[in-house]
């Protein structure tokens, strides 16, 4: 009843906080990390008018919410920029409520005429290569590069960990793990699984994937994979994690003693053995350092897109000690945030 009570509480305020099915939260806050993303309108905080800009590099930030973590991704931003003594100017774009004066504050980015856009989130990312074809865009807080890879003005920071990363992590808090087990929706992760099959097998460990194309399939699935691995991994799929499925999710994991590799904190915080984060504030320095190249005559197209260098984890003590696992001390200590209660 006491895991029935956990995992429910759980599953409830995820509902409250995420929202699996949008887009870049999916990874922020439910690494399904799942911001929620609103029908955009932009507020700009101010805008300055050509005619005083002189020799000043203007750049563009267009964000989706005005809160933790995009504030932290800006800050790391702006403070690389302005810590090379570059004479710029800043213009922030927050995109909320309704879809109003969109056309309007687009148009007076254009009249800013920016060296750089930033974009922070898949939705101004989104909205601005619709319109901009010509100004270098840097997107971050998006989780994948579809969306840019097709465009000769954009670069970026995507959202999550190379495969071979996430294993080797798995490997050194589960160093006895082998058999690893990923439910997973094939319209959206088929390629990612063929990936992370085949690096598995060259790391010593093997993938033991199970297609979910609807959610009713999910049951069934923990069924084959209670007898079938070692540890539940989890990725982003708005299908299989979100906040209809957390409960049983993690019931499963409890039940049968196989941890589950959460998405996020508050995954980790409600039972998920860990989880690996973002250093956002890093992430905002990576782009600033792209923007700075640019800035001194780099072509967007030189800097490639990549993931985040800095790697953060979250530990739940409370889960290694049911399921009889022992952290190293080094690990511990080391982690960005640890549960024990």
């Amino acid at each position: 009843m006491q895991l029935s009570r956990t995992a429910g509480h759980f599953a409830s305020k995820l509902r409250t906080h995420f929202n699996f099915t949008s887009d870049t939260n999916r990874v922020l806050k439910g690494n399904v990390y799942t911001l929620q993303v609103l029908i955009p309108v932009f507020f700009v905080f101010w805008i300055i008018t050509p005619e005083v800009f002189g020799d000043e590099y203007q750049i563009a930030v267009l964000v989706s919410h005005n809160e933790s973590p995009y504030k932290e991704v800006i800050a790391g931003f702006q403070k690389t920029i302005t810590g090379q003594k570059t004479d710029s100017k800043f213009h922030v774009f927050i995109m909320e409520g309704e879809r109003a004066h969109l056309s309007e504050n687009l148009n007076s980015i254009k009249k800013i005429k920016p060296k750089v856009i930033f974009t922070v989130g898949t939705t101004p990312t989104g909205e601005t290569l619709k319109v901009f074809h010509d100004i270098p865009i840097i997107a971050t807080l998006i989780l994948d590069d579809d969306m840019i890879k097709s465009a000769h003005n954009a670069t970026g920071v995507i959202l999550g960990f190379p495969i071979e990363v996430q294993f080797n992590w798995l490997k050194k808090f589960l160093p006895e793990a082998r058999k690893i087990g990923v439910m997973y929706n094939p319209l959206e992760n088929q390629e990612k699984i063929r990936s992370a099959a085949i690096i598995a097998g060259k790391m010593g460990l093997s993938l033991h994937p199970v297609e979910i194309d609807s959610p009713k399939d999910i049951p069934n699935a923990l069924k084959v994979l209670a007898s079938d691995a070692d540890i539940l991994w989890g990725i982003n799929d708005a299908l299989v994690f979100n906040s209809l499925t957390a409960k049983q999710i993690l019931l499963f994991s409890f039940r049968n003693h196989i941890p589950f590799c959460g998405l996020s904190s508050a995954w980790v915080k409600a039972g998920a053995l860990y989880a690996l984060e973002y250093d956002f504030y890093d992430i905002g320095v990576q782009c600033g350092e792209k923007a700075l190249r640019i800035i001194q005559g780099a072509k967007v197209n030189s800097l490639p897109v990549c993931y985040p260098r800095n790697l953060l984890y979250t530990l739940n003590l409370r889960t290694a000690r049911y399921m009889k696992i022992q952290f190293r001390e080094e690990y511990i200590h080391n982690a960005y945030r640890v549960f024990d209660e």
